[in-house]
């Protein structure tokens, strides 16, 4: 099987960087448009734009750092998603309690397709590459940088299936369907969950650190999804009373 070779020498400016700086970009744009449609001040929407990739930025780097042994440096998804969490917390709680909610909500609806573009950058980067595969699309790395054998490109995998939860998520939250925010949380946790196997940084391991926080982020999901319907209920039957 032929496959698609991807070279790791750049001349310029490094694909991986350039995709991780376009993710915060329209990430943080979406957010701030978001955030202003659904009836946030200006004002508050563009601390935004300041807060949430410094904290995200520095909450993959911590993670990164942390999952590696303290031996290197380099992004993680997962910090990044809590940074991203604390950063519209922590701005929720010094503005008006009623944006929280909201914040949360948009960075929920938002992180899915942060995901899916920094994927690319890895694809191009060769970071976080696949197990070895010799089938249809695999990729070889060739290069200073990185020379592998014949890989299996889940960091492609990982960006279609998370712009599709993106799509999807879009799509319910414009039609306004109850429960669409932990729905989408649940569904990233779980694939990031379910595409970590396809990793070559899962082998010799049983479940990685992120499968784990994974596990830990989807119970969380979880939880609000339940209580989300017990408030449902609660409401439904203070007003049939009434």
């Amino acid at each position: 099987m032929s496959a698609l070779q991807i070279r790791t020498d750049f001349e310029y400016a490094a694909p991986y960087a350039v995709m991780i700086a376009l993710s915060f970009l329209i990430g943080t744009g979406g957010l701030y448009l978001l955030s202003v449609r659904r009836g946030i001040r200006k004002e508050t929407a563009r601390y935004l734009l300041l807060l949430c990739p410094i904290l995200s930025a520095a909450g993959g780097a911590l993670h990164g750092y942390l999952a590696s042994g303290c031996t290197a440096w380099g992004l993680s998804s997962i910090g990044g998603l809590v940074g991203l969490y604390a950063a519209v917390l922590i701005l929720g709680q010094i503005t008006q309690k009623g944006y929280r909610q909201i914040m949360v909500q948009n960075a929920t609806l938002m992180l899915p397709l942060m995901y899916a573009i920094g994927k690319v950058g890895c694809l191009l980067g060769g970071c976080c590459h696949g197990i070895a595969y010799n089938g249809p699309f695999c990729i070889q790395y060739t290069g200073m940088r990185l020379s592998t054998e014949c890989v299996f490109p889940v960091q492609l995998a990982e960006s279609i299936t998370f712009l599709a939860i993106f799509l999807v998520g879009l799509y319910s939250f414009r039609r306004h369907r109850t429960n669409t925010f932990p729905l989408i949380f649940l569904a990233s946790a779980g694939a990031k969950f379910l595409l970590d196997f396809l990793r070559e940084a899962h082998q010799g391991c049983v479940l990685t650190s992120n499968q784990i926080l994974c596990i830990l982020l989807f119970a969380a999901g979880l939880f609000c999804l339940m209580l989300s319907h017990r408030m449902e209920r609660q409401t439904a039957n203070h007003s049939f009373r009434q």
